[in-house]
């Protein structure tokens, strides 16, 4: 399995992501779209003196409800471009998924299509390139196309993303841990979902500190095809007294429950009490569960 690339009809900012690339020149100059969204999150100017085809990476704080990390890729040179900047890009944010684990959706306009003067699909075909050469195996870069026109044209063109591999199935686990022991079983349960090619998304593996939580929850079940809930006593307390991020993510689920048809599989629960009535919370009575009790030794993974 290899990464895989995609595009998406609208703005950057239209989705969550765990990297928002925004396009530079060497000079250190941007456009008035990205100048404004520089201002809005007191982000800072790339710096002058980067070449083409490099790229700077940078925790987006204040801007986590849009994406973890924010990046600038010098993809215009005195107003031109080049098919090789942009697969160094591209190859450089697909590095940077193999080095921080909680990079695997990376969102990039078209760069070099417009100062760079770049054909739209050469610029998809060197993304492409670059990206899959170099990235995990899970991560995905999602081209953003801001004209359905040319959005129609690129999705028509099969050779511009020609062999699309099956992406790996990102899961968030939702959960709250009372004792070490919770804890342990709950991080070994990801860690054996990584092992077998799944994207496990856990707290604590990809929640940095001074991220807002709600925000990061909000993401993380936006961006999950699928959800497992591990819940045991303090879980139920908590999502049925709407109490601390166990409150927020019953909000959000429930809200998305109510979207899904009755078929949908996308929330899976799993019961860590001894009981299962002890550890399952009241809007999830109607959900098939999993029992695992945490006195059965043979719930290793």
């Amino acid at each position: 399995m290899t990464a895989s690339v995609k595009l998406r009809l609208g703005n950057l900012f239209d989705g969550p992501a765990d990297v928002i690339v925004l396009p530079c020149s060497t000079g250190g100059t941007v456009t008035g779209f990205v100048a404004r969204t520089l201002s809005q999150y007191s982000l800072p100017h790339p710096g002058v003196g980067m070449r083409l085809g490099d790229v700077e990476i940078l925790p987006f704080e204040g801007g986590e409800n849009i994406s973890q990390f924010v990046a600038f890729a010098a993809s215009v040179k005195a107003m031109t471009s080049s098919l090789s900047a942009i697969e160094a890009i591209a190859a450089k944010l697909g590095e940077f998924t193999t080095q921080e684990p909680s990079a695997r959706v990376i969102s990039v306009p078209l760069l070099g299509a417009g100062a760079g003067g770049l054909q739209s699909e050469a610029v998809v075909a060197a993304l492409k390139k670059g990206f899959e050469g170099s990235a995990d195996a899970g991560a995905s870069l999602i081209v953003h196309v801001l004209h359905k026109e040319v959005f129609d044209r690129l999705r028509g063109n099969r050779k511009a993303i020609a062999g699309k591999p099956k992406r790996s199935v990102r899961v968030f686990i939702s959960h709250t841990s009372s004792s070490p022991e919770a804890v342990e079983w709950v991080k070994e349960l990801a860690l054996f979902l990584i092992d077998n090619g799944i994207q496990a998304r856990l707290d604590r593996f990809h929640l940095r500190r001074g991220m807002d939580l709600p925000q990061w929850m909000c993401n993380e079940l936006a961006m999950a095809q699928k959800v497992i809930i591990v819940c045991d006593e303090t879980y139920k307390q908590k999502a049925d007294g709407r109490l601390g991020g166990v409150g927020w993510e019953t909000m959000i689920i429930q809200g998305d429950v109510a979207n899904l048809p009755p078929d949908s599989t996308k929330y899976q629960v799993v019961v860590r009490a001894e009981k299962t009535d002890q550890g399952l919370p009241m809007y999830l009575k109607t959900k098939f569960a999993f029992h695992a009790r945490p006195s059965d030794r043979n719930n290793s993974f």
